[in-house]
């Protein structure tokens, strides 16, 4: 597709949330943690102001590349008189806690012996179930120069991999880098997000109610930075934010009723592809993205898939017990029954392929864990967050923030950039490069059940089997 065609794509542009489509921006992708981090931990340390940070899920442990504590960089920043802000999540019934930063008494003794006077507070959750998902960092908000980080790794130990994953950690990840006026959206969703969070009475702001005070709302845009066009794209569940709030530059919004701009996203985007479609998801699809999916494909477009080959037990159960359900008929009684069979169906389109991450060296196979929730679409309009493609993510319920950005230019360097990493081949366009992923995939997997090794980084899987069968690499 020309460059001059990329215009084309404008009508994935949602006008449905209160973020526009923002002109003028630079962005930086960055894949996995140790160049993230690195760049992270800089950025931080190079704050003249504001360091404000969104936060799902945290090791209490975590230490950047250099060995740095979180803890410690924070401290740091807030002893150097910026003004340091972390927005945790808390749910204290969500299935797993191991990871999150609850604010309880254990928490709040924790950085009372820091001697920790930088602000906190604690978003909770009313459901069981939900998430604040979000991950995202702003650097020096209000600030001509200021910097937003928009993403979907976790503060996590497992995450310090380095791409092309020949040693050490094993996760796959992403996250963006925004410079130019788009920060402004990304400073909203941090201010609307601290200033009406559901405070819980065992969580109270840290230290205290003056210092974790509320925020103004954005009044002015960053100048431009580039010439790249970005807009940000939520998923929030019905009256978790209510009340109008101003939007630079835009007409205020009410975020009562909820937000589904990323699935938006997502839809207009697989409506319009001509070429190729790639995607890099911790999921392996939620339902009405798989029917789009079935209807590009049907119109030629090649569609590649990268999935974990080893999902997280939340999909093998999932799974499991469609399968059994399948085995009577009834598989459309399960809430993913209908996702598991349009999945499986995708294996009738020649132009689709499932694959997994992996490496073969001295230790044997080593699965490689997909995190990284990007897709890109004709090489020429891209998306990266924290959004899984999953009904939670996606169906106004968890949390969820991504970053979408338009042009040639500036995806279609990602995309070569990932398939080299995953494949060790070098093409010079997006239809060359999915097509070669997908050759290069399907001759791994016939490698591993011939005995051989993983040739490169992936290996194709089996739509109608994916998560029932373990993977070829065990």
């Amino acid at each position: 597709m020309p460059a001059d065609d990329d215009d084309g794509l404008l009508a994935i542009a949602c006008d449905r949330g209160p973020y526009p489509l923002r002109s003028g921006n630079r962005v930086v992708p960055w894949i996995d943690g140790v160049p993230f981090y690195d760049r992270l931990a800089a950025a931080i340390a190079a704050a003249r102001a504001r360091v404000w940070a969104i936060v799902s899920f945290i090791e209490p442990g975590f230490c950047f590349p250099d060995g740095t504590a979180w803890w410690d960089l924070l401290d740091r920043s807030r002893a150097r008189g910026l003004d340091v802000r972390v927005l945790f999540w808390r749910n204290p019934r969500f299935s797993s806690t191991r990871h999150v930063f609850l604010g309880g008494p254990a928490e709040r003794e924790f950085l009372a012996r820091r001697g920790s006077t930088w602000a906190a507070r604690w978003d909770s959750s009313a459901a069981a179930a939900h998430c604040h998902h979000q991950k995202a960092f702003v650097v020096d908000a209000g600030e001509p120069d200021a910097i937003a980080f928009v993403g979907g790794m976790v503060l996590s130990t497992a995450t310090l991999a380095r791409p092309g994953h020949h040693r050490g950690l094993h996760k796959h990840d992403a996250f963006l880098e925004l410079h130019g006026p788009v920060v402004a959206d990304a400073e909203h969703n941090f201010v609307q997000r601290w200033n009406l969070a559901r405070q819980d009475p065992a969580a109270p702001p840290w230290p205290d109610e003056l210092r974790a005070g509320p925020l103004a709302w954005p009044a002015r845009l960053p100048p431009a930075r580039g010439d790249v066009r970005v807009q940000l794209a939520r998923s929030l569940a019905p009256d978790c934010y209510r009340g109008p709030t101003p939007i630079v530059g835009a007409r205020e919004f009410d975020s009562a009723g909820g937000e589904a701009t990323v699935l938006a996203h997502y839809l207009a985007a697989f409506a319009a592809a001509r070429r190729t479609i790639y995607i890099e998801n911790q999921h392996p699809g939620q339902h009405a993205l798989l029917v789009a999916l079935d209807a590009a494909l049907r119109r030629g477009v090649r569609v590649v898939m990268v999935v974990p080959a080893d999902p997280m037990p939340a999909i093998w159960r999932a799974a499991g017990e469609v399968a059994e359900l399948a085995r009577h008929g009834r598989a459309h009684e399960h809430r993913y029954g209908p996702t598991f069979e349009r999945l499986a169906a995708l294996a009738a389109h020649p132009g689709f392929t499932l694959a997994a991450l992996a490496r073969s060296d001295g230790d044997g196979h080593r699965d490689i864990y997909t995190h990284a929730k990007l897709c890109i679409v004709d090489g020429a309009w891209a998306t990266l967050g924290s959004a899984n493609l999953v009904d939670l993510s996606l169906d106004r319920d968890h949390t969820e923030l991504n970053a979408a950005w338009w042009g040639r230019e500036h995806c279609l360097p990602l995309l070569l950039q990932l398939v080299a990493e995953h494949t060790d081949i070098h093409a010079g366009d997006d239809l060359e490069a999915l097509d070669r992923f997908a050759a290069h995939a399907r001759a791994s997997r016939d490698s591993l059940l011939g005995g051989g090794p993983v040739l490169g980084g992936c290996y194709a899987l089996d739509p109608a089997t994916y998560a029932v069968r373990p993977p070829l690499t065990r």
